[in-house]
């Protein structure tokens, strides 16, 4: 086991050295995959965010509930109390008829036209507010097709166009983020292979030596597996600063953007889950081209 960690203390150490080398590229390598890797992660970010908002979007949606024209007083307060114990919905609003009339007088100056009318032509409504449990459109429409079925109501209505709209845009960016995300990763791969393909090149001697001397594959493989890893690895904390420095520069001015709404979001960072996926993702890709890459110049080697 000690022989086992020294071994790899070493080829640490030779990965270290040979990146060393060559400072001003290494670091344009680091600066490039960590671009890579920063977009199809910011626009994750982004994405949650977008969620964030269309869950507060979905907590704002409201049921109309339509009552009968002739219904009594004492049935109405039966289907409030009705409405108030149901596990469901969060909060009621009891408009009635002449509420409802005088509403529609002062917001759109009806007042002349409406003095003309013999009777309300407007029945009771309650405004139904669901639970914020309640946040896709389908749950939010089983709600409402069973509010409908109540006694004493004659429709129950609710906008579900801007709710489908909505997800359907979400759902579109879920994919173009995931698509992108295999599109970079397979740039990262390509990026790591070239730069530790062009190493093992340079080491093309010595690796022929090694073999001569019965090093195995693997062992052979170690400083560059290293070298990938590390490569990967910063490459992620590149981006991560990446991400997060942009997320500090639209802070202030999408939080000021929101309080002019009324709205209390606050523009989410990169979460800690996230961060170590993107460093841990980063260091996979890494390995995974500099063992393709490594394994490729091996093979040349031993069909010499």
């Amino acid at each position: 086991m000690i022989n086992y960690i020294i071994n790899h203390l070493r080829a640490f150490k030779l990965s270290m050295n040979q990146l060393s080398m060559q400072p001003i590229t290494t670091f344009i390598t680091f600066a490039v995959i960590g671009i890579a890797l920063a977009l199809p992660m910011g626009l994750y970010v982004l994405l949650q965010n977008v969620q964030t908002v269309a869950e507060g979007l979905h907590a704002t949606a409201q049921i109309s509930l339509y009552l009968n024209k002739h219904i009594k007083p004492s049935q109405t307060n039966k289907l409030l109390r009705k409405l108030k114990n149901d596990q469901e919905i969060a909060n009621i609003r009891f408009i009635s008829a002449r509420d409802g009339l005088k509403e529609l007088q002062q917001q759109y100056n009806f007042s002349n036209a409406l003095s003309e009318l013999h009777n309300n032509p407007l029945p009771d409504v309650v405004v139904v507010q669901p639970i914020k449990s309640l946040k896709t459109a389908s749950q939010i429409k089983i709600l409402l097709n069973r509010l409908k079925r109540l006694p004493r109501v004659y429709d129950a209505q609710l906008d579900f166009s801007w709710l489908k709209r909505l997800n359907a845009i979400i759902n579109l960016g879920k994919h173009v983020v995931y698509a992108l995300m295999l599109i970079f990763a397979f740039g990262v791969l390509l990026i790591v292979g070239n730069t530790i393909g062009l190493i093992t090149q340079k080491y093309r001697d010595k690796i022929f030596v090694l073999q001569l001397l019965g090093a195995t594959n693997r062992f052979i493989r170690r400083p560059f597996l290293y070298g990938g890893i590390i490569y990967g690895l910063l490459g992620g904390i590149v981006a991560w600063f990446l991400i997060d420095l942009t997320m500090w520069w639209l802070h202030n001015s999408i939080n000021n953007l929101a309080s002019l709404y009324g709205s209390q979001f606050h523009l989410q960072m990169l979460s800690s889950t996230s961060t170590l996926v993107l460093m841990f993702g980063g260091a996979l890709l890494g390995y995974a081209g500099s063992w393709l890459a490594v394994g490729r110049h091996i093979n040349m080697i031993d069909s010499r």
